[in-house]
């Protein structure tokens, strides 16, 4: 962080309050699900460890279901800033939106994209219509809330995963079909289970870059991450079992790397592409756009605004890579906030 930043910070010394969503029992889906909700607290603990270095003033609001309390809390302590970790509320991740909706009628300033941004990145099939629509590439798709809609106009093997879910919850090797009746399964699965559509997609055969952004009016492009597969037979997928279970074998052979090996016309695709995301989808501050290489073509997968920040999370990694300290990051997204005024 440049001297004047510093300097800056230390003149406004702000009272920071770190905002996150308490684990809670899945509002849909498998019992094991919860397990990517208590990474929150991770990430909480991470910027309040970042928060000391910085000698700022701070307090923790956990996001319980005592909205009441915790609107009460903040008016008592009346923080300057938040920081923005929720990732839903009372177990449900579709109401991440909901919480910075909560903090602008309180005319708090908070980190992270604002609501609007939050519910589309959220919506798959809304991204992708989108990005589809202003040019940029993301794999073929359609959206089914039952096998019966399927129009059957992409070819296997296709990717099956839930609509509106984040932390490949809803992801395994059975998201990888290759005929109808796996299809119409998985669909089945993804309809009761999940309680919502089914995102249908054309599989793409490729690396698997993770592209981390920061900043707003000029936002700047991390050292990109790459995920390498240790599996000799597709899928090569980063499933639930890869990201959240350690001792599995799927956790052991998805391993990244960053920063990627690209070539550097190859990587200015990338970068370009992942921008162009990020500015059209509205995100803030920092995000995280998901890409598959096919033929040094980048499709955008997924973009995931206020994505996980704790110590072993993709972004932290491209920060690293970058020589950002986790600390300085966490002073940017407080200045970024800070400059936007209240609500």
């Amino acid at each position: 962080m440049s001297k004047r930043k510093q300097e800056a910070l230390r003149d406004l010394n702000p009272k920071v309050g770190v905002l996150y969503n308490l684990p809670a029992e899945p509002f849909r889906g498998e019992g094991i699900d919860h397990v990517a909700e208590a990474e929150v607290e991770e990430q909480a603990e991470g910027v309040k460890e970042a928060l000391e270095k910085l000698g700022l003033q701070h307090q923790l609001f956990p996001l319980t279901d005592d909205i009441t309390g915790l609107i009460e809390a903040l008016r008592l302590h009346r923080p300057d800033v938040i920081i923005n970790l929720c990732e839903g509320a009372f177990g449900d991740s579709h109401q991440e939106m909901n919480v910075p909706s909560l903090l602008e009628l309180l005319e708090l300033r908070y980190t992270g994209s604002p609501p609007l941004t939050l519910g589309i990145c959220q919506d798959k099939g809304l991204t992708k219509d989108v990005l589809n629509a202003n040019g940029i590439p993301t794999p073929k798709y359609q959206v089914l809330t039952t096998i019966q809609d399927w129009n059957g106009r992409i070819d296997y093997p296709l990717f099956v995963k839930p609509l509106k879910e984040d932390a490949s919850i809803g992801i395994s090797n059975r998201s990888y079909v290759r005929d109808y009746e796996e299809l119409s399964a998985q669909v089945h699965y993804i309809n009761t289970q999940y309680r919502q559509p089914a995102l249908v997609e054309e599989y793409v055969a490729g690396r698997e870059l993770n592209v981390a952004i920061l900043g707003n009016e000029e936002p700047r492009v991390l050292p990109v991450s790459e995920i390498l597969f240790g599996f000799r037979q597709e899928p090569k997928i980063v499933g639930y079992s890869a990201k959240w279970f350690r001792q599995s074998e799927e956790y052991e052979k998805t391993k990244p790397v960053c920063p990627a090996d690209l070539v550097e016309s190859v990587r200015s695709k990338v970068e370009t592409i992942a921008l162009r995301a990020y500015r059209l989808l509205g995100c803030r501050d920092y995000a995280r756009v998901d890409i598959r290489l096919r033929d040094d073509l980048p499709y955008v997968l997924e973009v995931n605004p206020n994505p996980d920040i704790s110590r072993e999370a993709g972004f932290v990694r491209s920060l690293k890579a970058a020589g950002i300290p986790h600390e300085e990051f966490v002073a940017e997204i407080v200045l970024f906030a800070l400059a936007r005024g209240r609500g």
